[in-house]
């Protein structure tokens, strides 16, 4: 903690005193709009402080880079960066640490165009339409191809290669192009031989289908390299794979009811009284077998059980449950088909209370910030929204509906692709995007850092242009070859085919600390 004895703007305690009394007395009372009026009335200037010199210190003492910034000062912000430290993620005080009495004094510095998470309701609904992520993405991209981005440049030309690959790894595993949606499904092993074990009408299995992709959506984040899942037959399965059976063998176990007349369901009361232990007791993890995370996911879940009660519109009264979520899409349903803005609702607005807060206690889930896209005066312009694991959600939710009830979901075309290290790295392996310092590739950085949000944009942009390329090389139409199929035949599967290339064990090209609930 650096701190600079110039109080009151550096115009001094008696001067600061005077304002405010003068701020409580007038009339009215305290307000924002006044806020700076009262310093340049009383001392005839707002601030008498020159930021330009206070990263001296910083550089006396050999900083060079900063991983976490707390100051709501833009003016700050631009002398440490200007004194060339890199700051990696600003963020403000948690909503916690903040008293009543400071609320003015907050509400003037942001409209006055200080640095802020705390957005409105209209802004934070701006951010979690499915639109905005491609719009925000998009701006990082445009300044990626003038090279004004802190941490890569872009090479449209090293996108031949990455197309290439892909190609072959779809041509490889689907010589027919017979490619599945990329679904959670995939790594559930025999989902016909499931549907039919289990008892009920084609509604009833879907209810269940929908409640065991839910708590495996949620449980499939980076494992680690250290983890692994053994199945009764013996076979040893890694990452996605192991982790979407150990949530299958979970689920069958009854690990999420609370109900022993109805083990394989998931209901509200389970998830909200699971244990960390019972969790890693599913997952096999030891000493031996450790897993990123596990604290994350567990809260995840803890969190879902709340959420699915405080929904009941989406998730039902008597018994919550994500699979009521079926009746809600089928009273909205015609003729066996339903928009996506209904299934978008359910996951962004009725699951949004499950995502932990971001260090700076404002931000929840996979939205974070970049300095660069700051539009004076426009709370929230700086905001770049990802939604991964909703996506992901979305995608196998879609997939569940299709195979079990065949309802068809409208207007999947505005789902992007997932911003993850698979889809990432195969552009990271391939040249198309590049860190402007190679420094980075032997660091692990913080999911909410510039250059993550950077990476992950421009990912998003990117695998949009591939896939385009790729479906006039095969010959098909967006409609034939949707998103889904780009991922799950190509992108994702050739993100693991040059990771492995690349590194022995497969590993992603830069290295990201994972708590469970992104990557």
């Amino acid at each position: 903690m650096v701190y600079y004895r110039k109080e009151g703007r550096s115009l001094g305690e008696v001067i600061k005193f005077r304002v405010y009394n003068a701020r409580i007395n007038q009339k009215g009372g305290d307000r924002a709009d006044q806020y700076f009026h009262q310093t340049e009335n009383i001392a005839g200037i707002r601030d008498a402080r020159f930021q330009s010199m206070m990263p001296d210190v910083l550089n006396w003492l050999g900083l060079r880079r900063i991983d976490w910034l707390c100051s709501m000062s833009n003016e700050k912000y631009e002398a440490i960066t200007g004194a060339g430290i890199t700051v990696m993620q600003r963020v403000t005080l948690p909503e916690d640490y903040i008293k009543e009495s400071m609320a003015v004094e907050l509400e003037a510095k942001i409209a006055s165009g200080y640095h802020s998470d705390s957005l409105s309701k209209d802004a934070m609904g701006g951010i979690m339409r499915l639109d905005s992520i491609r719009t925000q993405c998009g701006r990082l991209y445009e300044l990626a191809k003038k090279g004004e981005l802190g941490f890569f440049n872009v090479d449209e030309s090293k996108l031949a290669q990455a197309l290439d690959v892909t190609e072959k790894v779809i041509r490889d595993t689907y010589p027919k192009l017979d490619i599945p949606s990329h679904s959670r499904l995939r790594h559930l092993g025999d989902i016909q031989g499931l549907l039919a074990s289990w008892s009920g009408d084609k509604v009833e299995k879907a209810r269940r289908m929908v409640d065991l992709v839910m708590v495996s959506v949620l449980l499939d984040a980076g494992a680690g390299s250290e983890w692994k899942y053994a199945t009764q037959d013996g076979q040893v399965h890694l990452a996605s794979e192991g982790l979407g059976l150990a949530s299958l063998d979970m689920f069958n176990a009854g690990l999420f009811s609370s109900d022993p007349a109805a083990k394989t369901r998931v209901n509200s009361f389970a998830l909200k009284h699971l244990g960390a232990d019972a969790l890693a007791a599913g997952l096999q993890i030891s000493r031996q077998n450790k897993i990123v995370g596990l604290k994350g996911r567990n809260k995840m879940l803890n969190e879902l059980g709340l959420a699915l009660e405080a929904n009941p519109e989406f998730f039902g009264t008597e018994i919550s449950r994500p699979g009521n979520m079926v009746d809600y899409l089928l009273s909205h349903a015609k003729d066996n088909k339903v928009g996506l803005e209904h299934l978008w609702k359910i996951c962004s607005m009725g699951l949004a209370t499950i995502w932990p807060k971001q260090a700076n206690g404002f931000l929840q889930g996979d939205v974070w910030q970049h300095s660069k896209l700051r539009v004076e005066g426009k709370p929230g312009s700086d905001i770049v929204p990802f939604h991964k694991l909703t996506q992901w959600l979305v995608y196998s939710l879609i997939d569940a509906l299709d195979v079990t009830l065949g309802l068809q979901v409208q207007g999947v075309q505005n789902l992007t692709c997932l911003a993850e290290y698979r889809n990432g790295g195969l552009l990271v392996d391939t040249g198309v995007i590049t860190l402007k310092d190679k420094a980075w590739l032997q660091q692990e950085v913080n999911v909410g850092t510039e250059l993550v949000v950077e990476w992950r944009a421009l990912t998003i942009v990117l695998i949009d242009m591939l896939a385009a390329k790729l479906r006039q090389k095969l010959g098909v139409s967006e409609s034939e070859f949707p998103l889904a199929k780009v991922l799950e035949g190509g992108t994702w599967r050739a993100g693991r085919v040059v990771a492995k290339a690349a590194r022995s064990d497969g590993s992603p090209p830069i290295k990201i600390r994972s708590d469970g609930n992104v990557f």
